[in-house]
């Protein structure tokens, strides 16, 4: 959905796909749950995210701004400052804002962790994190956060998406443990307050604001339509799963949910390359992302391990160019 996002598909359809980044952190979230071990230092956990992270990121950035350099040096990307905020993760090429947001998120996980652990009540926990955001959302809308210039700065790229985001990685935490019943609540309660703030704008705007209007930085408006809809599909996974096996496609969907992050990087270049039709566009982009990232970790698995002996090496190698 995120590729989908980016090849310009019609108005009705981007609105539609438009829960994808929340729908990632919830999930995130609900693995982060079921893989975390508190036992592991703050410090050793964090450097294991940033080669997680960050670091496959700055490599897929030395060969793309390599390959601009040796075959198209006019390139505009080339500019020094687009450089450095690639490698920032504040902008740059495009399309890395939101390794920023994993990022910062992660840095919070483990507090989260211990949080969704403290609170075994159910109701208390999502009223606190109803609660959590609504005070966000309060901020968000008087602009209380948007300051210009030196800390200013680091305040806009950081606040407003550490702290939403985070709330949803601590929904996504405890959605495993909530019953059929709970899950309905959790779906109708975003859905009444997505038709409620979409009406409201409405009647501003005279007609219907699409969601990605109101996502940088996410607003209670984006995040409703999302859990909405995140928590449909979740309802219906174990369905899901089911037909998947039945076609033959479940391994190819989780070799592309395992290395989801280099296929994202991957579609970087591709979606820059102009084509007619979004349709055909997505389809191409898609499929060679996917295609490239097989012959990675082909490649990984087949070729690069075997050049050393070391079981570091090759775990880190594994934790750098795959997954």
């Amino acid at each position: 959905m995120v590729i989908f996002a980016h090849v310009g598909p019609p108005r009705f359809l981007f609105q539609l796909r438009n829960f994808d980044v929340p729908l990632m952190v919830l999930v995130s979230g609900m693995s982060f749950g079921l893989s975390y071990k508190n036992d592991v230092a703050y410090l050793t956990y964090i450097w294991k995210r940033v080669k997680r992270v960050v670091f496959p990121v700055w490599i897929f950035l030395m060969v793309y701004f390599s390959v601009l350099f040796l075959f198209f040096p006019d390139n505009s990307e080339l500019e020094a400052n687009i450089i450095f905020s690639s490698f920032s993760l504040i902008g740059g090429i495009g399309y890395v804002w939101i390794i920023r947001v994993f990022f910062l998120v992660a840095l919070v996980s483990p507090f989260i962790y211990l949080y969704n652990k403290k609170i075994e009540s159910h109701y208390h926990y999502l009223l606190s994190l109803t609660i959590f955001f609504a005070v966000y959302e309060l901020v968000r809308y008087f602009s209380v956060l948007d300051i210009e210039g030196g800390v200013g700065t680091v305040v806009n790229l950081v606040i407003p998406y550490v702290v939403p985001y985070s709330i949803l990685f601590a929904l996504g935490l405890r959605i495993p443990s909530l019953n059929k019943r709970q899950m309905i609540n959790v779906s109708i309660f975003n859905l009444g307050l997505f038709i409620v703030l979409g009406a409201i704008l409405f009647l501003i705007f005279g007609e219907f604001k699409p969601t990605q209007a109101l996502k940088y930085p996410p607003s209670t408006y984006y995040f409703s339509y999302s859990i909405f809809v995140s928590c449909i599909l979740w309802g219906f996974s174990l369905s899901i799963e089911k037909i998947l096996k039945k076609v033959k496609l479940l391994q190819v969907v989780l070799f592309i949910a395992q290395n989801s992050i280099w296929i994202y990087l991957w579609h970087i270049p591709l979606v820059k390359i102009p084509h007619t039709n979004f349709v055909l566009k997505y389809v191409i982009v898609f499929s060679i992302s996917v295609a490239i990232v097989y012959c990675q970790v082909w490649l990984v698995n087949n070729v690069l391990i075997n050049l050393t002996s070391s079981v570091a090496a090759r775990k880190n190698m594994k934790i750098l160019l795959t997954g």
